[in-house]
């Protein structure tokens, strides 16, 4: 027999080797002919071949029939090679693409070696690369692609496309931006620009990254090389996050507090049902700063418990439709008393009156100021601090006194509360104010709530104070889902800058629910999650952009939305129509 490892002819013992066959094939056929040709029985054979008697029977009975081959035919010739003709040419393109042989490995997914890749390359003719510096290979030194730089989109002079969208809902906001008019008042504000990226398109750029809940303006690594989102903006891909997170600075205070009166006067002409319900909830809000080195004041930030280095930023919001009215960074310790003076200042600026009541907590401003603002008839609901001669004074109240009250909460558990009303003087003030004193309402000392809107009933001025919480609510879904908590800088400017464009985003979502049938009243992070976040197909052509989304859930929803219905225009795609498709 031949030895193929050293080419030499091996002595085999005939004999043996027919009396003991070593491959399954001889095997079965020596049992077979040995039964066949010797007569020798089957049991006996199927103890010479190691096999049971029922193989044996199944092996006779295969082979009359012509189920199994005892001498199949050995197929000889020359092997192809391995790897798919498919592979050697896509590998072949990456090349041609100035990749070298990791990339490509990473590029087709492992499907060959990268000494495999190495071969077809050397084999196709291509040269090894010469060594490239990471600005050369298009990575960062943490190995992420460099995007493409960013520049206005003119689909009047573009071939049909099709790209695909992580998050495609983001276009169901386009028919609120252009209504809203957010646009025409940034080029209003002469908001900054560069020489490619105009304000617009800035503006569009960061108010898209808000919208989908992204954590900072700088943080954007998984955005910034998507032609979907970039298209929102009216861009090839969005701004680099340099670019993003160095806009504010160009700013200034002025500039932000003019940008903000004139967006709030368009909100208020074309939403007027969100604006001016009669009530409205005030509260500040720290924003802790982990940095070691900045100049921010220590101050207290009830989610960690402690005082700290942070921003002090003010709130204010619309206690029925819970839109933000008004939004301020830069307040220092000795400001925060007469904040709520300012704001008294802005909103009479943009309704030319305030007849509103501010509802706010004991530890907003001072009694001075208090005094102030019922001197320029603006009327508050607030609390008073607690003292022990004052818990010692109400002991006394005779008990014959105290009113009952019932409360028109109805999932609230103590619902029937005692209040006894008197007028009072609080320290340094000339004005006398009305003073409701509530007891049996779930704590354990009386609660003082001072107004001085005597034209309020007892229990429409306790239930409007009880619902002071929801601007606590509005300011926990800005840290959940706009990421409010996030300092994006130690700068002042910035934060102010990065707030302002928080209350645009979650102004666009109220807006957006409004048309969400039976979703009126749900908060940001749902609708993102069952509305606005679903990947798609954006396909330009004949002029026209379509977007291809498949069905879910929740689509029939949307599609009773009006504004969603019909193909509409992006005014800064040259008024290019958009229609929404939905696939199955």
């Amino acid at each position: 027999m031949y030895n193929r490892h050293n080419n030499t002819l091996e002595s085999v013992n005939l004999e043996n080797y027919f009396e003991n066959p070593k491959s399954r094939r001889q095997r079965q056929y020596e049992a077979v002919r040995t039964i066949v040709k010797d007569k020798m029985a089957i049991e006996e054979a199927a103890r010479k071949f190691g096999y049971t008697t029922a193989t044996v029977y199944t092996l006779l009975r295969d082979a009359r029939a012509g189920k199994i081959d005892l001498f199949p035919e050995v197929k000889l010739g020359p092997r192809g090679r391995r790897v798919a003709e498919e592979i050697r040419d896509k590998i072949i393109a990456l090349r041609k693409d100035n990749l070298s042989s990791p990339d490509i490995y990473q590029k087709i997914s492992g499907e060959a070696s990268i000494s495999t890749i190495e071969r077809i390359l050397k084999e196709a003719g291509f040269e090894k690369l010469e060594r490239r510096s990471n600005r050369q290979r298009g990575v960062t030194r943490g190995n992420k692609i460099i995007p493409e730089h960013s520049c206005s989109l003119h689909l009047q002079d573009m071939e049909p496309f099709s790209v695909s969208c992580p998050v495609v809902g983001i276009f169901f906001f386009i028919p609120y931006i252009v209504e809203s008019g957010i646009l025409s008042v940034v080029r209003d504000c002469s908001l900054p620009e560069s020489s490619i990226i105009g304000a617009e398109e800035a503006a569009l750029s960061m108010l898209l990254l808000k919208l989908i809940g992204n954590e900072r303006l700088s943080h954007m690594d998984s955005y910034d090389h998507e032609p979907g989102l970039g298209l929102f903006a009216g861009l090839n891909v969005l701004p680099k996050a340099t670019y993003m997170g160095t806009y504010s600075c160009r700013t200034s205070e002025d500039m932000l507090m003019t940008f903000q009166k004139r967006l709030m006067q368009r909100f208020i002409k074309i939403y007027p049902d969100m604006y001016g319900n009669g009530f409205i909830n005030l509260d500040f809000h720290s924003i802790p700063h982990f940095g070691e080195f900045s100049e921010m004041e220590k101050v207290w930030c009830g989610a960690r418990g402690k005082a700290m280095k942070g921003a002090n930023t003010v709130f204010v919001q619309d206690s029925t439709s819970n839109v933000i009215l008004y939004t301020r960074a830069d307040i220092l310790r000795r400001e925060e008393s007469e904040e709520i003076k300012k704001f008294v200042a802005y909103w009479r600026e943009q309704k030319g009156k305030l007849d509103d009541t501010l509802v706010f907590d004991c530890h907003f401003t001072r009694y001075q100021v208090l005094d102030d603002l019922s001197g320029d008839n603006v009327q508050f609901i607030t609390l008073r601090k607690r003292n022990p001669k004052l818990l010692e004074d109400t002991k006394n109240i005779p008990e014959k006194d105290w009113k009952k009250v019932t409360l028109p909460i109805p999932k609230r558990k103590y619902q029937h509360v005692s209040v006894y009303e008197s007028e009072v003087t609080l320290t340094g003030c000339k004005n006398q104010f009305r003073q409701l004193i509530v007891k049996d309402h779930g704590r354990g000392q009386p609660t003082f709530v001072i107004t001085n809107n005597r034209d309020l009933t007892l229990d429409k001025c306790l239930d409007v104070y009880a619902k002071r919480w929801h601007i606590e609510n509005k300011l926990a879904e800005l840290v959940a889902f706009f990421n409010l908590n996030a300092l994006s800088s130690p700068l002042m400017i910035r934060i102010h800058f990065d707030i302002l464009w928080t209350m645009v985003a979650d102004t666009l979502y109220r807006r957006f629910t409004q048309d969400l049938r039976r979703f009126e009243h749900q908060l940001a992070p749902t609708i993102f999650k069952r509305f606005i976040n679903m990947p798609g197909q954006i396909v330009y052509k004949n002029g026209e952009l379509q977007l291809k989304i498949r069905k879910r859930a929740y689509t029939p929803i949307l599609m009773g939305v009006e504004k969603l219905a019909k193909p509409f225009n992006i005014p800064w795609l040259n008024n290019c129509p958009l229609k929404i498709v939905w696939t199955a």
